[in-house]
C-alpha cells in the first residue's frame, strides 16, 4: 500500500484480496484523510471483502439521480450540477460505497474544497447536490439515516454590488466600441441579464408597446427559460434603449449589406450579434471588450453583471418606484432590493434630513393659510 502526493490530493496504491493491483486518486483530501482511507481500505481486504459493487457506490446514485431528475431542470441547472459532480463529488467518493458517506467524511470534504480555495458559494453548492444524492438513497433504504442533516451550509458573503453612477456610464459608453455601444446602453438601461441579452430576438422588441419581451436566456450556448419564474417579463422601452436597439438594427444591416447576407432566418433574428453575425458569447465579450474598456474609461475593475446593478442603484437613487424596478429586473417582489440596493442609495441621495424637512414644511404652511375652522377640521378629520 501506498500514498502518493498528488496535485490535487492524493493518490493510494494497494493490492485487493483477490490479488489485484489497484490504484485510486482522491482530489481535494489532506494526508490524514488519504492515511485514513489506506487503513479502511487495508482493513477490508484483510477481512477478505470484495470492492464494493459498483451498483451500490456513490457514484452509480449520482448517475441514476441525475437520470431521475434532469428532465425537470434547465439545462443551465443540469450543467452546474454535472460541474459539481465531476470536479469536486466524483474525484473524492465516487468509488465508495454510499453507506461510507459518513457526516465526518462530509465535514472532510467541506475542509478539503475550502483548503483547496473553494469559494463558500460553491462549496454550498457541491454540499446542496451531496445532499440530493443521499436523500435519494435514504429514500431507497440504501441508508437508514441521512448524514448530512446536521451539516449547515457556509456563511456566504453578500453579493457584490459595485454600480457605475451616471458620469461612470457616460464614460463607459464614450470608450466603448461602436459595434457593442448599444448592448451596453440597453444593459445599463434596462438591467436584463447578459444571457437575458444573448437570446433576445427582435421579435421580442415590441416597439408599438413600447416593451421588450424576456422570455428565454443562454446559458454555455444552450438556450432555455429565465433564471426564475418572475424573470419571464416585459421591459419597458425608455428613450435610450429606443434609441440604442434603432443603431443596433441598422449596424446590423448595413454588415449584412457588405458581407453579401440576407435576413436571418425566423427565429435566429438575434438583437445582439457578433459583427460577422455570430451568437453573442457572453465570455468573449466581457474579456475581449468589457474589461478593456473599463481601463480605457479609466474606470475600476468590475464584473460586467453590473450592469444589471447600475441600473438598479441609479433608478432607485432617482425616486423610482421599487415595485417598478423590481418589475423591470423580474424579481418576484421589491423587498429584494432593499437588501441588495440599500447601502449604495444613500450615498447617491441627500442624507442631512433635507427632503423631510421641505415637505414637512410644505405641508405645515399649507394648513396655516387655511381658514382657522378649516384648519381644525383638517386636523381632527385625519
Amino acid at each position: 500500500m501506498a500514498v502518493k502526493r498528488t496535485r490535487t490530493g492524493y493518490q493510494l496504491w494497494w493490492y485487493d484480496s483477490d490479488g489485484r493491483f489497484r490504484k485510486r486518486t482522491f482530489r481535494g483530501i489532506g494526508r490524514d484523510e488519504a492515511v485514513r482511507i489506506e487503513r479502511e481500505l487495508l482493513a477490508a481486504r484483510d477481512r477478505g471483502e470484495r470492492p464494493p459493487d459498483e451498483r451500490h457506490a456513490f457514484a452509480a446514485f449520482a448517475a441514476a439521480w441525475i437520470d431521475e431528475c434532469r428532465s425537470g431542470w434547465k439545462a443551465s441547472t443540469l450543467a452546474q450540477y454535472e460541474q459539481v459532480l465531476k470536479s469536486q463529488l466524483l474525484p473524492v467518493v465516487g468509488e465508495l460505497r454510499v453507506s461510507a458517506v459518513t457526516e465526518s467524511r462530509i465535514r472532510q470534504l467541506i475542509t478539503g474544497l475550502r483548503d483547496t480555495g473553494l469559494s463558500a458559494r460553491r462549496t454550498n453548492l457541491t454540499l446542496l447536490v451531496l445532499k440530493m444524492i443521499v436523500r435519494m438513497a435514504v429514500r431507497r433504504r440504501h441508508l437508514r439515516d441521512d448524514p448530512t442533516e446536521t451539516i449547515r451550509s457556509l456563511r456566504e458573503p453578500r453579493t457584490e454590488v459595485d454600480p457605475l453612477d451616471p458620469e461612470e456610464v457616460t464614460a463607459l459608453l464614450a470608450a466603448c466600441p461602436v459595434w457593442w455601444r448599444p448592448y451596453f446602453t440597453v444593459a445599463c438601461w434596462t438591467g436584463a441579464r447578459p444571457n437575458e441579452l444573448a437570446a433576445l430576438r427582435w421579435g421580442d422588441v415590441d416597439g408599438g408597446r413600447g416593451i421588450v419581451r424576456i422570455r428565454a436566456g443562454r446559458y454555455r450556448g444552450k438556450e432555455g427559460p429565465p433564471k426564475t419564474a418572475s424573470s419571464v417579463r416585459d421591459i419597458d422601452l425608455l428613450p435610450p434603449v429606443v434609441d440604442a436597439l434603432k443603431v443596433q438594427k441598422a449596424q446590423q444591416a448595413s454588415e449584412r449589406l457588405k458581407a453579401g447576407r440576407g435576413a436571418s432566418e425566423p427565429g435566429q433574428d438575434y438583437v445582439f450579434t457578433g459583427p460577422a453575425g455570430g451568437l453573442l458569447n457572453v465570455n468573449a465579450l466581457r474579456d475581449r471588450t468589457w474589461y478593456p474598456t473599463l481601463t480605457t474609461a479609466g474606470l475600476r475593475r468590475r464584473t460586467m453583471y453590473q450592469t444589471r446593478h447600475t441600473f438598479a442603484s441609479n433608478a432607485l437613487a432617482a425616486g423610482e418606484a421599487p415595485s417598478w424596478v423590481a418589475a423591470m429586473l423580474g424579481h418576484s417582489s421589491p423587498e429584494m432590493l432593499f437588501s441588495v440596493y440599500a447601502r449604495y442609495i444613500p450615498n447617491r441621495t441627500r442624507r442631512d434630513g433635507s427632503a423631510l424637512l421641505s415637505r414637512m414644511t410644505e405641508r405645515a404652511n399649507a394648513e396655516t393659510t387655511e381658514p382657522a375652522g378649516a384648519a381644525v377640521l383638517s386636523k381632527y378629520s385625519r
